[in-house]
This record gives C-alpha cells, sequence and structure tokens, in this order.
C-alpha cells in the first residue's frame, strides 16, 4: 500500500511538472505586449506626424496588432486581430485599413474564414472573396510573423531563415520576399539600438525600395521603416520611445 501511495505521489509530481512545463513553454510562445511612438516623416513634404504600434491581447489566443500615423491632413489606421495555431505561427481573422487625405480615402474590411479557406472584403459594394491555403497574412500580421521566424531562429542558434509570405490584397494573393541585410546600430529617441537590416526583394523596374530596421534585443521590434521611390519620395518611421513588455524602454 506504501508503495501505491508512494507512485500515485510521484505520478501527481510528473502531472503537476509536466503542466508547469507547459504553462512556461505557453507563457515564452504569446506574443509579448508593446507600444511605440514613431517620429513619421513624408519625404518631399514638410509635414510632421505621428505614428504608432501597438500589440496587446485581447482574450484567449487573440491578439490585436495596430499601426497608426496621423498628421494635420492624414491619417493611416490599420489593424489585425489574429490567433496562433499550434506551431505558434500567426493565423490572421480580421483586418481592417482606412487612409483619408492622402490621393484617394481608401478601406479595407476582410474578415478570414479558417474553416472555408477564404477571405473575404466586407466593405459594401466593393465585395470579393478569394480562396486561400493555411499560411497566409494579411498587409500588417506577415510583419508579425517575420518578427517571431528571426526571433525563434536567433534563440535557437539558426541561420537567419528564409523570410518569404504569402499576403491577401486586392482579390490577388502576393508573395513578399525579403533578404536579411546586415546587422547595423541605429540612433533612435531612447538611444543607440542594434538593429537587423532587411530589405523587400522587389522586381526589375519596380522603382520601389522598402527597408526594415528590427531590434536585435526587443524580439525584433519595429525601430526604423522606409519606404521610397526611385525619385526620393516616400514614407519614413523612426522610434521616439517604447514600452515593451509593461516596461519603458531606455536604450544604453
Amino acid at each position: 500500500m506504501q508503495t501505491l501511495a508512494f507512485n500515485h505521489r510521484v505520478a501527481g509530481a510528473v502531472c503537476l511538472l509536466f503542466f508547469l512545463i507547459s504553462t512556461i513553454d505557453q507563457a515564452v510562445a504569446e506574443p509579448v505586449p508593446f507600444r511605440a511612438t514613431y517620429k513619421a516623416d513624408y519625404k518631399g513634404l514638410p509635414v510632421s506626424a505621428t505614428g504608432i504600434r501597438e500589440l496587446t491581447k485581447l482574450g484567449d489566443n487573440r491578439f490585436l496588432l495596430s499601426s497608426t500615423a496621423k498628421s494635420f491632413f492624414a491619417s493611416i489606421v490599420e489593424q489585425s486581430v489574429f490567433q496562433l495555431d499550434e506551431n505558434d505561427v500567426a493565423m490572421p481573422l480580421e483586418y481592417q485599413y482606412q487612409r483619408k487625405g492622402i490621393g484617394k480615402n481608401r478601406e479595407v474590411m476582410l474578415g478570414f474564414d479558417w474553416e472555408n479557406m477564404s477571405v473575404l472584403n466586407n466593405v459594401p459594394e466593393k465585395n470579393w472573396q478569394m480562396k486561400i491555403d493555411l499560411g497566409v497574412f494579411d498587409k500588417l500580421l506577415y510583419q508579425y510573423q517575420m518578427r517571431a521566424d528571426l526571433k525563434q531562429a536567433r534563440n535557437n542558434g539558426q541561420p537567419w531563415p528564409t523570410l518569404v509570405y504569402h499576403v491577401a490584397d486586392k482579390r490577388k494573393l502576393k508573395r513578399y520576399d525579403f533578404e536579411v541585410l546586415q546587422e547595423e546600430t541605429i540612433e533612435t529617441g531612447i538611444g543607440d539600438i542594434e538593429t537587423l537590416k532587411i530589405a523587400r526583394k522587389r522586381g526589375e523596374g519596380d522603382g520601389r525600395s522598402t527597408t526594415f530596421w528590427l531590434a536585435l534585443d526587443y524580439d525584433f521590434l519595429l525601430i526604423r521603416f522606409q519606404q521610397l521611390k526611385d525619385d526620393g519620395s516616400g514614407f519614413e518611421l523612426l522610434l521616439a520611445d517604447v514600452e515593451f513588455d509593461g516596461q519603458q524602454i531606455e536604450a544604453d
């Protein structure tokens, strides 16, 4: 009887240990919340603006990633509600984009139906529907997944991964390819931050460049973003301050 009771205690301890380890693993995999403020610069225009990116938890395995840029004459608001699958890969659920004051106003409201493997634009009079496969992202969420892929590679001591993402946009499935260029120190509003510089691969004659600088020490948080045309016009974000996992960050 003593042996039986001992075995029960051991089994109970093993189950408790397994539960604790599982809980720890889930906590590690869960996205770290942040709120970052950026100085936004519209190249070629005498306008200053503020950009904000934020990641918050909505509930059980539901998260909101948002990006806004506002100035006196224009605003852009972009949001992605998503969940994580069993492999911690982000799955978009809802995507919204609204642009006012810059050229033609634009609005997009996507709903991802994973049971029927489709995505629907719910904007009145601009409805469209498209079949999709697993692994498709919206135009904001792929940036979260890129950060997650880089973080996993760094934590595991692996080479930088191939960064290819398929994005649902304007009734089409578009392929976004990126290449890791180099590590680079960026001077920001909170000090110098070590980053990884990444550029989107463009076809010949595209006339645009898109570049990200992601923080090596803060889960590859966006530090600087630049999208330019050949004539020098475009848009740039540079980090001004950030709250990461509930803590205000001050770089060295």
